[in-house]
């Protein structure tokens, strides 16, 4: 009898001992667990428009209204809005752009773009919170196109 009492008091506290572990063990996250991805953000700028030069003279505008994507778990630690140093980078690249010819886009120029921007951006903010940066819109509008008067379609006079 003695040795049946000691068994069930030994099967109980094997049982007690092995949910406590599977229960401590099991929900402490592993160092080496990464951490959880909350996905990301989409962010669309307000239209903006920035002068293209050429020898020295403004040729024409280029307007453009960026969206980009943001990881929405460093968004949340960042302290700053990320939308200023987007536009701003977005203005830098651009106008300092001489080997894009926004009259005549060739294939891979606005994936350039997009990437140069993207990179750009996450420099400046010191983390890669950009992670895709996407044109809306983008139209290049000549000095000529914008001194016309539409009504008549004569050059307006100063």
């Amino acid at each position: 009898m003695l040795k049946l009492v000691a068994v069930g008091v030994w099967v109980i506290l094997v049982t007690a001992g092995a949910t406590f572990a599977s229960g401590y063990l099991g929900s402490a996250p592993s160092p080496s667990a990464p951490q959880e991805d909350l996905g990301v953000e989409q962010m669309t700028a307000e239209l903006t428009s920035v002068p293209v030069m050429r020898g020295g003279e403004v040729a024409g505008y280029v307007i453009l209204q960026l969206s980009f994507s943001a990881d929405r778990a460093l968004l949340a630690q960042k302290k700053v809005e990320p939308m200023p140093y987007i536009k701003d980078s977005a203005f830098r690249v651009i106008f300092t752009s001489a080997d894009v010819d926004f009259r005549h886009l060739k294939p891979g120029d606005l994936d350039r773009l997009t990437d140069t921007i993207a990179r750009e951006a996450n420099r400046r903010l010191g983390m890669e919170l950009v992670r895709q940066v996407l044109f809306q819109q983008l139209n290049y509008v000549k000095k000529e196109d914008i001194r016309t008067n539409w009504s008549n379609g004569e050059p307006a006079q100063h």
